[in-house]
This record gives C-alpha cells, sequence and structure tokens, in this order.
C-alpha cells in the first residue's frame, strides 16, 4: 500500500510504532519507507521544550512534556517519550527509544537501537553500548556495554 500511496502524492511518513523489544524492526521499517521515497518529518509536541542549539534528527518524535537541553544530538528515528529529560550535551543514537520520565543527565551517550525505560536514570558522563536495554526504574551509574540488559 505505501508505494501506492507515495505514487497519488503522498510523500511523508512516519513510523508509529515503539520500541517493541528490538530497535532493529524500526530500523528495517525506516530503510523500507525511504527506498520508496518517503520523507521522514521531525514530530515535536507542542509543549517540548527543546533549546535552540539541541540537534533532532529526521523522523524522530519528541513527546509531551519532553526536555532537550543544551547542546543534546538525537540521531534520527529516536524516540523521546512523554516528559523525558535529556540534558546539556547527550548524544543519543539512532533508533533508541528514550521511555515516559527518563533522565538522562549531562554527557550521557546513548548508542544505537537502545531502549531506556521508563522512570529510569542515567547519570552524568555514562555510556550506553548498542542495542543495550536498561529496564524501567533503574538507575544506570556506569558505563553498559554493547548488547546489555541492565536492570
Amino acid at each position: 500500500m505505501l508505494p501506492n500511496l507515495y505514487r497519488m502524492g503522498i510523500k511523508c511518513a512516519h513510523i508509529a510504532i515503539g520500541y517493541m523489544g528490538c530497535g532493529e524492526l524500526r530500523d528495517k521499517l525506516y530503510s523500507k519507507i525511504k527506498n520508496i521515497g518517503y520523507t521522514l518529518p521531525v514530530a515535536i509536541d507542542p509543549s517540548a521544550v527543546i533549546t535552540s542549539d539541541a540537534q533532532i534528527g529526521e523522523g524522530c518524535f519528541i513527546g509531551k512534556n519532553v526536555v532537550v537541553n543544551a547542546n543534546a544530538q538525537i540521531e534520527r528515528m529516536c524516540i523521546i517519550n512523554t516528559a523525558a529529560i535529556v540534558e546539556h550535551e547527550c548524544k543519543i543514537g539512532e533508533f533508541s527509544h528514550i521511555a515516559v520520565g527518563a533522565v538522562l543527565c549531562g554527557n550521557v551517550v546513548v548508542g544505537n537501537h537502545n531502549l531506556i525505560g521508563a522512570g529510569t536514570t542515567v547519570i552524568q558522563g555514562c555510556n550506553i553500548g548498542n542495542n543495550s536495554i536498561i529496564g524501567a526504574g533503574s538507575t544506570a551509574v556506569k558505563d553498559v556495554p554493547c548488547k546489555s540488559k541492565v536492570f
């Protein structure tokens, strides 16, 4: 159906599926949509507060009451869900999901295809490796290696 809609003149799309236990699913859908020719705009709720020097990548979703502070970088296709806080100089890799109420303190680096669970706090300066999950309500106080599950 997507190729037909594109031929009918619909040129923008948005992927409305979350992490679903695997960051690669959104990546595969993104590739299919881009191969058709679609543009994926950034969707930002009007209640979000984003500093002017933050960088938001293609196809990102920024939810209600999100705060994105100075020099934060959010790469393509991320989800920053309701009331999450992304503090100064954080970097969030592509296809990652920062869940409801999560807090990334300053200078946090989140790799690609990660899930930072609801109500989680990642302490300043921590690095979260690719394809990792930080469980809901957790506090990450040190670096997390790639392909880890931390609760």
